[in-house]
């Protein structure tokens, strides 16, 4: 039961570091963007076609060398980020709203069928696999599992803080002024496009590394692990958590890999209906982002608007200036007390006082 849940933790780890690069596409410069998974997929294919060697017949595969994994990842995301650079160049330049979410989707459809028949790229339907141990630490599975889950919490710690980050920077408030009125960030000098071109490539940059982690985690990949159709799922706990905040994007992927996609697996499902699970899954998912859109827009954790730490720091100036009068106040007040209690008595000459 501990490696079961271990390997769920997992995956919901790497699956709010991708959720995260999602957000800031969608929850901070306002564009609904449906290739992101695509670019999960691109990294999970470069990482393993970058570490696994040669391809054996009737195997085929592009590339096919034996690189540390560390290096598999570096180049797997700049892969990711420079086909990023191809479709968000045309899609942002002149596109906005369903017009943008079609020509992304457009675009992910036209991944997923050319390396799905497309045989010489990433072996066709029957996709790659043989990444085991990428740090050829030789530990067992359960050792390396454990220690991986670990690592991937660890990553997801410090990706949180530098999007949470970059959330609060001028860079943050500058996409959001965008997302919020393009016209108005226009007259006050914004570069609409710029801003959103490079808030969408930090996106895919983050969806490639993830993919990159999942290609560590479950080792092999083909077309049947992924469909256009799961970012909906990846759109569900983002909703959930919370649209532009990093805390509840990371709460909302955990309760949606963890509470409804892995514990809805237990739904029992006839002998003569096997397919009847998985869809009742799908129409929770489904239920799900129509009851949060309707009773809870902003999620679970709402994003703070107009606010990049500064009113943060100043309440806590405001604590310790409050304190440290009160510091001083009860040093006055010990001091005239003392004076009041030891002080002698001044009796004047020839009487009592």
């Amino acid at each position: 039961m501990l490696q079961y849940w271990t390997a769920i933790l997992t995956e919901a780890a790497i699956f709010a570091i991708l959720a995260l690069g999602i957000d800031m596409i969608w929850g901070w410069a306002g564009d609904f963007d449906l290739s992101a998974y695509a670019y999960f997929a691109l990294g999970v294919y470069m990482t393993i076609v970058l570490t696994i060697g040669k391809p054996q017949a009737p195997v085929t595969y592009v590339f096919g060398v034996h690189w540390p994994y560390p290096l598999a990842v570096i180049l797997a995301v700049v892969t990711v980020v420079a086909f990023a650079a191809i479709i968000g160049a045309v899609a942002l330049r002149s596109l906005r709203e369903i017009y943008f979410s079609i020509t992304t989707l457009g675009a992910v459809w036209a991944i997923y069928y050319w390396v799905e028949n497309f045989t010489p790229l990433f072996n066709g339907y029957n996709g790659v696999y043989g990444l085991f141990d990428p740090l050829g630490s030789g530990m067992s599975y359960n050792t390396y599992h454990y220690l991986f889950f670990g690592a991937c919490l660890a990553v997801l710690f410090v990706v949180y803080l530098v999007v949470a980050r970059l959330s609060r920077s001028p860079f943050g408030r500058s996409v959001r002024a965008v997302r919020d009125d393009e016209a108005a960030a226009k007259v006050y000098g914004r570069n609409v496009f710029w801003a959103k071109y490079r808030t969408y490539l930090f996106g895919a940059g983050l969806a490639g590394f993830s993919g990159s982690l999942f290609a560590a985690y479950i080792g092999a990949f083909n077309p049947l692990d992924w469909r256009p159709t799961e970012i909906f799922v990846l759109y569900a706990a983002i909703l959930v958590g919370g649209r532009g905040n990093p805390r509840g994007v990371i709460l909302g992927s955990f309760i949606v890999y963890v509470g409804f996609v892995e514990l809805t697996r237990y739904i029992p499902s006839p002998a003569a209906r096997p397919e009847l699970g998985p869809a009742l899954r799908q129409i929770l998912i489904g239920l799900l982002i129509i009851l949060m859109l309707k009773f809870r827009p902003s999620g679970l954790i709402p994003e703070r608007l107009g606010t990049d730490g500064a009113e943060e720091k100043r309440r806590w100036r405001r604590l310790l200036s409050r304190s440290a009068r009160n510091s001083v106040v009860d040093e006055t007040t010990a001091v005239e007390a003392t004076t009041s209690v030891d002080a002698p008595t001044i009796v004047p000459a020839g009487g009592e006082s």
